[in-house]
């Protein structure tokens, strides 16, 4: 029998008493496959040309700088594959040939380093303000994060991508420019995003209690640190995601689009607000439900 999902009914508590939400972005706002075939693509593709035009650029030589200092380190670990990048007083073709194979190899080995993501970010940035490339982001996604925002909710992103790539993809995002729904951003300066750790840093750093504040991402082991630092978590379910086991779909509630963040709608054009942005369903509309199910019965009991 396939794993099923915990009662979606579960689903209308999701919000309950959150105040903030944070959002992964890989496979909870946007598809796995447009990391995968559209911007991990444009970095080995636009590398040497990219470094060949900004050679000189302060913050390009600092990311260099930063790369080279890790390759150092990870060769004394004796890291296998690790590429070197010589001194900066080697030649420049030197020096921009060992960056790009040491880029190469980190992403051909799925690495989220923040050296890497550094150098990758500034790379997107002409792509993206050029509109050679738009943040793809599942259809659900804006019209939600407007309307959680509208609502009160703050919205943050912890995300393994550089702050500035992030950034980069909700202000050029196929949606339009959703920055300003947002009120910070987290990367791999926080730490891993399986630690712990990096969300009681981020809890403290947003000033709510980790209990006011809910995970969303497609990973498990994410969601696992998250509670374990006293967060709530829901995993998203997206096409293109890794299958979740048994065992995720019935230790961690579970959506496939944000607007089940506030469980199932009757309303086919609308969703129902929480009142006050984050509490209960207005009990005067309860009251007003039970009595048209009530006039419903007597009618259907005349008719008898």
């Amino acid at each position: 029998m396939a794993p099923q999902k915990r009662p979606a009914e579960e689903a209308e508590s999701l919000l309950v008493g959150v105040r903030s939400l944070l959002l992964d972005i890989e496979g909870t706002t946007t598809p796995i496959s447009f990391v995968e075939k559209t911007l991990f693509p444009y970095v080995t593709n636009n590398i040497e040309s990219y470094l060949n035009k900004n050679f000189e650029n302060a913050d390009v030589q600092k990311a260099i700088a930063a790369l080279r200092d890790q390759a150092a380190k990870e060769k004394d670990e004796k890291v296998e594959g690790v590429v070197e990048i010589p001194s900066g007083d080697a030649s420049k073709e030197d020096v921009i040939k060992a960056v790009i194979d040491n880029v190469k190899w980190q992403m051909d080995e799925n690495r989220k380093t923040t050296e890497l993501k550094a150098l990758q970010g500034f790379i997107w940035k002409e792509a993206f303000e050029s509109s050679e490339i738009k943040g793809e982001l599942f259809e659900d996604v804006g019209p939600m994060l407007k309307m959680l925002a509208e609502e009160g909710f703050k919205l943050y992103v912890f995300s393994s991508a550089s702050i500035q790539s992030q950034k980069l993809l909700f202000s050029y995002s196929n949606q339009g420019d959703l920055s300003d729904v947002f009120s910070g951003y987290f990367d791999t300066t926080t730490g891993s995003k399986r630690d712990k750790a990096s969300y009681k840093k981020i809890a403290t750093e947003i000033g709510h209690e980790p209990k006011d504040i809910l995970f969303l991402t497609d990973i498990p082991e994410e969601a696992e640190a998250a509670v374990g630092a006293g967060l709530r978590s829901a995993l998203v379910i997206r096409p293109g995601n890794e299958e979740l086991t048994d065992e995720n779909l019935q230790n961690f509630a579970c959506i496939e689009r944000f607007d089940e963040l506030y469980g199932d709608e009757d309303e086919e054009d609308d969703i129902k607000r929480f009142a006050g942005g984050n509490g209960e369903a207005d009990d005067d509309d309860e009251e007003e439900e039970e009595g048209d199910e009530d006039e419903e019965e007597e009618e259907e009991g005349d008719d008898a």
